[in-house]
C-alpha cells in the first residue's frame, strides 16, 4: 500500500514521543521480586557490624516503621541476590522502593545510594548479600515535582514497597536516551520559532515558519520511526546514529562544561549525623558512576565533609583517593566549609583557609586554586584578598542569581577586592544542581554575557542540597549532547581546568571592584541571636589561648577545637538557618568550646609554685583599658580598672585611681568623657564624648517591625518590614543601680510588644569613651524585628561597616534602586554615620551582624522571631550587649579607632596568679588605621604570626617594636609562605608599610 508523501511536519513530534513510550516499554526485560529482611528501628544510626547482630525478620510490601514524619532514625534491611543468568551481565540493577534515603552495601562496605533521584543501583555480577541502611528521612533531594516544602514522609511514618532485581535491556536503553536528546532539542528549536501547542490532542499550528534545523531534524526523526516499525529496536538505532552524525554541532557552539557534584550542606533541613550518612550515600553513588561512565567528572569541596566520610567509610575513602590520582575526582573549594563570609571575623575565615587547604592537599597533593561557595548569602569586599593570601585564584558562585533588585551584569570576570587583590571569578546562572537538561543549557548560554570572550560556562551537574548527586540520566544526556546540531557541546571537566582556560581570556574579562552584595537573605545577619554570641564567644576563647601560647612560646593549639568552630560557619548554621535541633546541638558545642579553651589558656598563664599574687593578661595585641570584676563572697564584686599593654598584663594592686563620676543621676551619666543624657522617660537624648556632642537627631531606643517575609522566613527581611516600625519601651523609668569610682548604672526595664521584656542598662566606666548599653530580653514574639535606633543628623553620602578584615561603605541616603536594596546590610559587628569629614556616630557590637542606615538614622537589628525552619528561632532569653560612642577613624595614643574598640571593648581578659607577670612579646606604635587583630604560634616551626589590618582605606607606616631580637622577621601569607619583609630599623625594631585594606601577617621566629 502506497504512504502518502504529503508534508505534514506539526504531527512528527507526536510520533517521536510514542515511539520513546514503545521504547521505554522494552528497557526492564526481567523483574525478578526478592525476598526482605528487617532490623528494629535503630534510634541513633549502627554500623553495619552492629546490624549483623541484631534478628532479622522477614519484611512484606505495605509495611510501615518508624516515627511520623520519619524523624532522625535508621532501620537495616538485607537482600540475597542471586547469580545473573546468560547474557544479564553488567545489566542488573537493584530497585529500592522505601521512602528513606538508603545506602546499599556489598561486602561490607558502601556500594551505592538508593534515594527519590536514584531509584536502582548496578549489581555485581556473582551472587552476593546486600544489606540496605535506610535513614528515615528524605531531605533536600528536589527531582522534579519535588520541592522545598513537599512532604517525603507521612503522618503514618515511612512505608516499605517493594525490592527487586531488573534486569535491563541496552540497546532499548541507549535508543531511549537517543530520543530523550532529539525530543529536547524539538523542544528547543519549537520554542526558537516561537510555536506553541504542539502537543496533546486537537489542532496542531503548521510549521510554515521554522529553522531549516528543524525540518531536517523532523524528517530525520519521521524515517527513524518509519525504521523502528519495520525493523524494530535495532533498525531505530541504526537510524538514529546515522541522523546525529548528518546533524553535528555546529562549529560556533559554546561549551556547557560539565563537572559531577553532589552539593551537600552540612547542616540545614538536618542535623549533622545525617550529612554524614548523605555524604557516604553521595561519594558511593558518584564512584559507581564513574565506572559506568568512563568521561564523567565528579568535583567537591569542604574537607569537613571528607573528614566525616573518612571516619565512618575509610574503604570510600580509598577509592576517592584513586580517582583523586586518575585526575577525574577533583577535591577542591579551599575553605574547610562552604562558609558564610560575613559573619566570622577575618581571622577565622582565614583558619577555615588554613585547614580546609591542609586537608586538600593532603587529599590531592597540592591546595586547591578554587574557591567555592555557590550557595552563600553575598560576599565580603576582603574576600578576594584573604582567597588571595590562602593560595586560591579562582572563584566560582551562582548566589548572585538570586538578587531581587539589580542583576549582576557579569558572568565571567575579574573581581578586585577593596585592597586591590583580584580573582579570577565565574557565575553560572543555572544554579549548582544541573540536570543536563537542553533548554536549561541554551537558556544558560543566551545569559552568558561574556561568551564572546570565552564561549563556555561551568555547570555543576547532580542533585543537591541534600546531596544524591550524578544520575546515569545526567551522564546519557551529556553524552548524547557532546556534538549535536543546535544544542551547546557537553563535555566532562573539572574546575580548575575550566579556570585554567578562562585565564586565557583574562586580559578580555570585564573588572568588577568591591562587595557581591546579595539582595536577599538580609534577615540571616541576625536570626538565631544566641549562636551568633556563641560563636563569636568561641572565637574570641580560641583568640585568648592563643595569645597565651604566644607569650610562653608554645605550641600551636589542637586543630579539633578550630575545625568545630569552623564547621560553624557553614553557610546554614550561623546565618540561622537551620532546624532548631542543629542549634541544640551546635550551641552546646560551642559553649563547651569556649569554656575549655579560657580554662586552659588561664591555667597555661598561672606561674610556677603556689603564688596566689593575682594579675590579668590581655590576649589582644591591642593596649586597652578594662574593668574587671572579682568575685567576693556574699557581696557584689569588687571592680578594678587597669591599663593592659598589647599581650600584657597588670598586677590587680595596680588599679588606677578613679576620680568620682562627675554625675550620676536618673537623667545623666557623666565620667569627665562621656555624658550621656535622658529623658524622663528613660530615652537616650543626647551624647558627648570629651566635651564634643554628637548630632543627635531625636532620642535613640527600640522599634519593633512587622517581619512575615513573603518566601524564606529564617532568611529574609523583606522591604516593606522596615516601613512598619513602632517605638517600643518608651516609658523606661531608668534608676541608678550601680554607683562607685570605677562603674555607674542606669537601669530600666519595659514590656516590649505582646509577651515580651526587656530590662537595659546604661553604663559609663572611668576612663571610658563610650556609653555602653546591656539588655537582657525575654522575648516571646512571633514574626517580630527589635531594632536599636541611634537618630542622627549625619548625612555624609556613605555609612561605614565593619566587614572581615576591614570595612565598607554603603550609600545612607536615598537613590538609585542599587542603594535602595540595601535596606539590611551586613556589619562585623560596628558600623558608623558621619557627615563627609568623617566626624560622626558608632554603633560597636559584642556580636549583631544586621544594620540599617538612612538619611541619619543608624539602627541595629536585635532580634527576630521567624517560625521556619525553626519554630522556636530566638524564643527565650538573651543577654545583648553594645557601646555607642564618637566614629574613630584611627588609633592614636589616646583613642582605639572603632574597628579596633569593637574588638576592646568585649574581648575577654584572663585571670591568673604568679610571682611574675608575662613578658609581652611586642608592642605597636603609630598604628594609625592599621588594626592589630590576632597572634598565634606558627603551625611550622616556633615562633609566632602576629595579623594586622587595615580598617579605613587609608595607607601609612606602623612601627613595631619586640621584646627580644628575632633570627627572622617576615610578611607571610596565611599558608605561612614567605611574601615579604618588613623594614627593619634594628635587631627589635620594624616599620610596617601598609596599603588601604591591606592584610599584613608578620612571623617572627
Amino acid at each position: 500500500m502506497a504512504r502518502t508523501r504529503n508534508p505534514l511536519p506539526q504531527v512528527i513530534p507526536q510520533r517521536v514521543n510514542q515511539t520513546k513510550a514503545q521504547v521505554d516499554a522494552l528497557i526492564w526485560q526481567r523483574v525478578q521480586p526478592l525476598d526482605v529482611r528487617g532490623g528494629p528501628l535503630n534510634a541513633e544510626p549502627i554500623p553495619i557490624n552492629g546490624a549483623r547482630q541484631q534478628r532479622l525478620q522477614p519484611v512484606k510490601p505495605g509495611e510501615l516503621f518508624g516515627p511520623p514524619g520519619g524523624g532522625w532514625h535508621q532501620r537495616w534491611f538485607t537482600v540475597r541476590v542471586p547469580a545473573p543468568r546468560a547474557n544479564e551481565q553488567g545489566q542488573r540493577f537493584l530497585q529500592w522502593d522505601c521512602q528513606g534515603e538508603t545506602t546499599a552495601y556489598i561486602g561490607g562496605e558502601p556500594w551505592a545510594g538508593l534515594d527519590l533521584a536514584h531509584r536502582t543501583c548496578p549489581l555485581p555480577d556473582r551472587a552476593i548479600t546486600v544489606w540496605l541502611d535506610c535513614s528515615t528521612w528524605q531531605t533536600g533531594i528536589w527531582p522534579p515535582g519535588v520541592g522545598m516544602n513537599a512532604v517525603m514522609i507521612g503522618r503514618y511514618g515511612l512505608r516499605f514497597d517493594a525490592c527487586s532485581v531488573r534486569v535491563r535491556n541496552p540497546l532499548a536503553w541507549s535508543v531511549s536516551w537517543d530520543l530523550d536528546a532529539f525530543i529536547q532539542l524539538i523542544t528547543v528549536l519549537l520554542k526558537q520559532d516561537g510555536v506553541k501547542g504542539t502537543g496533546g490532542f486537537g489542532h496542531l499550528p503548521p510549521l510554515d515558519s521554522c529553522s531549516l534545523l528543524l525540518r531536517l531534524l523532523l524528517r530525520g526523526l519521521d524515517d527513524a520511526c518509519d525504521a523502528f516499525v519495520s525493523g524494530g529496536v535495532a533498525a531505530l538505532s541504526t537510524a538514529l546514529h546515522a541522523l546525529t552524525k548528518r546533524l553535528p554541532a555546529e562549529s560556533w557552539q559554546p561549551l556547557a562544561a560539565l563537572c559531577g557534584h553532589a552539593h551537600l550542606d552540612l547542616v540545614w533541613l538536618w542535623p549533622e549525623m545525617a550529612t554524614e550518612r548523605k555524604g557516604v550515600h553521595s561519594f558511593a553513588t558518584a564512584l559507581r558512576l564513574m565506572e559506568r561512565y568512563r568521561d564523567v567528572t565528579f568535583v567537591q569541596s569542604q574537607p569537613a565533609l571528607y573528614r566525616a566520610v573518612e571516619r565512618r567509610a575509610p574503604a570510600l575513602m580509598k577509592q576517592i583517593r584513586q580517582r583523586v590520582h586518575d585526575g577525574r575526582w577533583e577535591v577542591m573549594g579551599g575553605f574547610e566549609v562552604e562558609p558564610d563570609n560575613n559573619l566570622p571575623s577575618g581571622e577565622a575565615l582565614a583558619r577555615s583557609l588554613v585547614y580546609g587547604q591542609r586537608k586538600i592537599a593532603a587529599l590531592r597533593g597540592t591546595p586547591s586554586p578554587v574557591c567555592w561557595i555557590p550557595d552563600v548569602f553575598g560576599y565580603s569586599a576582603a574576600l578576594p584578598q584573604i582567597l588571595a593570601l590562602g593560595g586560591i585564584k579562582y572563584f566560582y558562585t551562582t548566589k548572585m542569581t538570586w538578587s531581587q533588585i539589580t542583576k549582576f551584569p557579569y558572568n565571567s570576570f575579574v573581581w578586585r577586592g577593596h585592597d586591590g587583590s583580584e580573582v579570577l571569578a565565574h557565575l553560572c546562572t543555572t544554579g549548582y544542581n544541573g540536570m543536563v537538561e537542553l533548554d536549561n543549557l541554551v537558556t544558560a548560554m543566551r545569559d552568558h554575557r561574556q561568551a564572546d570572550v570565552h564561549p563556555e560556562l561551568l555547570l555543576p551537574t547532580g542533585f543537591g542540597d541534600g546531596g544524591g548527586g550524578l544520575t546515569e540520566a545526567m551522564c546519557e544526556r551529556a553524552r548524547r549532547l557532546q556534538n549535536l546540531a543546535g544544542a551547546p557541546r557537553t563535555q566532562w571537566t573539572t574546575s580548575e581546568a575550566f579556570f585554567d582556560r578562562l585565564q586565557h581570556a583574562r586580559s578580555r574579562l570585564p573588572v568588577y571592584q568591591g562587595e557581591l552584595y546579595l539582595e536577599y537573605h538580609r534577615g540571616t545577619y541576625t536570626t538565631q541571636s544566641e549562636f551568633k554570641r556563641r560563636y563569636r564567644a568561641a572565637e574570641t576563647a580560641l583568640q585568648a589561648h592563643e595569645a597565651v601560647r604566644v607569650v610562653q612560646s608554645g605550641k600551636p593549639l589542637d586543630a579539633n577545637a578550630w575545625l568545630r568552630v569552623l564547621f560553624a560557619q557553614f553557610h546554614d548554621a550561623l546565618p540561622g538557618s537551620s532546624i532548631g535541633l542543629v542549634y541544640q546541638q551546635l550551641n552546646a558545642e560551642l559553649d563547651a568550646i569556649a569554656q575549655r579553651e579560657l580554662r586552659a589558656a588561664a591555667s597555661e598563664l598561672r606561674g610556677p609554685g603556689r603564688s596566689r599574687a593575682p594579675f590579668v593578661f590581655n590576649p589582644l595585641p591591642i593596649a586597652r583599658s578594662v574593668v574587671v570584676e572579682l568575685p567576693v563572697r556574699g557581696k557584689a564584686p569588687r571592680l578594678a580598672a587597669l591599663d593592659l599593654p598589647a599581650l600584657g598584663s597588670a598586677r590587680l594592686r595596680d588599679s588606677r585611681r578613679n576620680e568620682p563620676m562627675r554625675e550620676v543621676s536618673s537623667t545623666m551619666l557623666d565620667n569627665g568623657i562621656v555624658r550621656a543624657e535622658f529623658d524622663r522617660n528613660g530615652q537616650l537624648r543626647g551624647l558627648a564624648i570629651a566635651g564634643r556632642a554628637l548630632a543627635f537627631e531625636g532620642t535613640a531606643g527600640f522599634a519593633l517591625y512587622d517581619d512575615s517575609p513573603a518566601n524564606f522566613d529564617a532568611w529574609d527581611i523583606d522591604h516593606y518590614t522596615l516601613a512598619t516600625g513602632k517605638r517600643v519601651a518608651t516609658a523606661l523609668k531608668l534608676a541608678v543601680v550601680e554607683h562607685g569610682p570605677v562603674r555607674v548604672r542606669l537601669r530600666g526595664d519595659a514590656t516590649i510588644g505582646e509577651k515580651s521584656r526587656v530590662q537595659i542598662d546604661y553604663i559609663v566606666e572611668a576612663g571610658s569613651r563610650h556609653l555602653r548599653v546591656e539588655m537582657r530580653i525575654d522575648w516571646r514574639e512571633s514574626h517580630r524585628l527589635l531594632k536599636y535606633h541611634v537618630p542622627t543628623a549625619y548625612r555624609g553620602r556613605w555609612a561605614r561597616f565593619g566587614c572581615p578584615f576591614g570595612s565598607i561603605q554603603r550609600p545612607q541616603l536615598p537613590g538609585v534602586p542599587a542603594d535602595e536594596a540595601m535596606w539590611e546590610v551586613p556589619g562585623s559587628r560596628w558600623a558608623a554615620v558621619t557627615h563627609e569629614d568623617g566626624n560622626g556616630l558608632a554603633l560597636l557590637t559584642e556580636a549583631k551582624f544586621g544594620f540599617s542606615c538612612r538619611d541619619g538614622d543608624l539602627a541595629v537589628s536585635l532580634l527576630r522571631s521567624p517560625k521556619l525552619p525553626d519554630p522556636s528561632a530566638d524564643m527565650g532569653e538573651h543577654h545583648l550587649r553594645f557601646a555607642i560612642g564618637r566614629h574613630e577613624a584611627a588609633t592614636n595614643e589616646r583613642v582605639l579607632s572603632t574597628a579596633a574598640a569593637a574588638d576592646a571593648l568585649f574581648a575577654p581578659v584572663l585571670l591568673a596568679a604568679g610571682d611574675s607577670l608575662p613578658a609581652a612579646p611586642l608592642a605597636l606604635e603609630n598604628l594609625g588605621t592599621l588594626v592589630p587583630s590576632w597572634v598565634t604560634p606558627c603551625e611550622t616551626g616556633t615562633g609566632f604570626v602576629l595579623r594586622l589590618h587595615e580598617t579605613n582605606g587609608s595607607a601609612g607606616t606602623a612601627r613595631l617594636r619586640l621584646a627580644k631580637a628575632a633570627r627572622s622577621v617576615e610578611l607571610v601569607d596565611f599558608l605561612e609562605a614567605r611574601i615579604g619583609r618588613p623594614q627593619r630599623i634594628d635587631a627589635r625594631t620594624f616599620d610596617l608599610p601598609y596599603q588601604p585594606y591591606q592584610v599584613l601577617s608578620v612571623r617572627v621566629r
